[in-house]
């Protein structure tokens, strides 16, 4: 800005990409989009994938939608981006459009967009669909099948994701980190605790994957807490190579919730106090595991102390 440069639409359009991977700032990255003088299809391409990157989707298809009306040409950069907003949205409808559009476009046969394909259908719940695409493609990468697999997983195919896991190792696709994180979270909602326990070895054995994250960890932990499995995944805990952080305690006291254990659920409050003070979520589950134990005192007792340091649980919300 010294220099006079905030206006060089080549400044502006690499400001734009750091300030939307580096930054959570819907403020700053409208302001950058306020000095943006040409509006060429590399100008949108960055805008759109940034309010993408950023989850202002519906922000990001605005853009799609005055991009077209600017009868500016549309690459495949454009539709991985508007399908990764769309995808975020659930926004079945408008990605059968922008589907029907990557056709007309002659774009239907690039990687990257039918990668994006596979994942906005899969995200929408469209596993039918996500699949049909996955099936047309002519090659595929970890990012097609981590795509669909996330799909099956997160719409409740809890079996058919550890099958596709399967095909995924068969046809000699490494799995990442990634990858196994959802399979992990699959077997956990399914009850295959044993299945998850050889998948979470066969990655902490694996030298040329990176370590397990707390996030899998913390889905170790999960699947022995819907189990019921409460002392293993106590025991889990405790042997863990790496401190334990506040998602790992958190899947456990939801375990103690469910299961009614008192004991490992004041272990377990005790360590997210200490962890994150002021989350109002270690005090409302620590709260409502008392009350499914009958414990009404201590239960109001938790209550007392959370509004009397106070913290205030956030008003929940819905779409409708």
């Amino acid at each position: 800005m010294k220099e006079g440069f905030e206006f060089n639409v080549y400044i502006v359009v690499t400001l734009l990409t750091i300030y939307s991977d580096c930054s959570n700032s819907l403020e700053d990255f409208q302001k950058l989009c306020s000095c943006v003088a040409i509006w060429d299809q590399i100008s949108w391409n960055a805008v759109i994938a940034g309010f993408s990157n950023i989850g202002s989707c519906e922000e990001a298809l605005k853009c799609f939608s005055d991009m077209r009306q600017a009868r500016v040409a549309m690459n495949f950069f454009t539709f991985a981006s508007i399908l990764r907003a769309v995808g975020t949205l659930s926004d079945l409808e408008a990605g059968k459009k922008i589907h029907a559009l990557v056709f007309k476009s002659g774009q239907a046969s690039n990687f990257c967009v039918q990668n994006g394909l596979v994942s906005m259908y899969a995200r929408c719940g469209a596993i039918h669909d996500s699949k049909w695409v996955f099936t047309l493609m002519n090659e595929h990468d970890v990012v097609s099948w981590n795509s669909l697999l996330a799909g099956y997983a997160h719409h409740g195919f809890g079996l058919e994701t550890v099958e596709l896991f399967e095909q995924m190792r068969r046809a000699g696709f490494k799995p990442d980190n990634t990858t196994f994180l959802i399979v992990l979270t699959a077997c956990s909602h399914v009850g295959l605790v044993h299945q998850g326990l050889m998948y979470f070895d066969l990655m902490r054995n694996d030298d040329l994957l990176e370590p397990p994250r707390m996030e899998h960890y913390a889905t170790v932990v999960d699947l022995f807490g819907r189990a019921g499995n409460l002392h293993e995944a106590q025991a889990f805990v405790d042997s863990m190579p790496i401190e334990p952080g506040p998602s790992v305690y958190k899947a456990l006291l939801s375990a103690c919730k469910v299961h009614g254990n008192k004991e490992i659920a004041l272990r377990s409050a005790k360590k997210l106090q200490e962890l994150c003070p002021n989350d109002p979520a270690t005090y409302i589950l620590l709260s409502n595991v008392l009350v499914t134990g009958g414990c009404w005192d201590d239960a109001a007792g938790v209550r007392k102390l959370m509004y009397d340091r106070g913290i205030r649980k956030t008003p929940g919300h819905s779409w409708i």
